[in-house]
């Protein structure tokens, strides 16, 4: 299980009241802040997030409003045929 971002990895955002994922990719990261971009929209500007880390040693940052954790590295987004 992945538990750090890693530059290249595309991660899976979700957002309480959004019916679908959405997928960023991380650009640049420090000790204490991530740089992430959205994977196939330019609607969504790259921008710097804050990293929270975590007591067993995971990450987890938000990202134009989605939440976005180091280890949702697989689409678990919503299929709109059941919902």
């Amino acid at each position: 299980m992945t538990t750090a971002f890693v530059v290249g990895n595309t991660y899976y955002g979700s957002l309480a009241v959004a019916h679908s994922s959405f997928p960023v990719v991380c650009t640049k990261r420090t000790e204490k802040s991530a740089w992430f971009e959205h994977a196939n929209s330019e609607a969504y500007k790259p921008a710097r997030a804050k990293i929270y880390k975590w007591s067993d040693g995971a990450e987890s940052s938000t990202f134009h409003g989605w939440c976005i954790y180091a280890d949702s590295i697989k689409n678990n987004g919503w299929d709109m045929q059941f919902v």
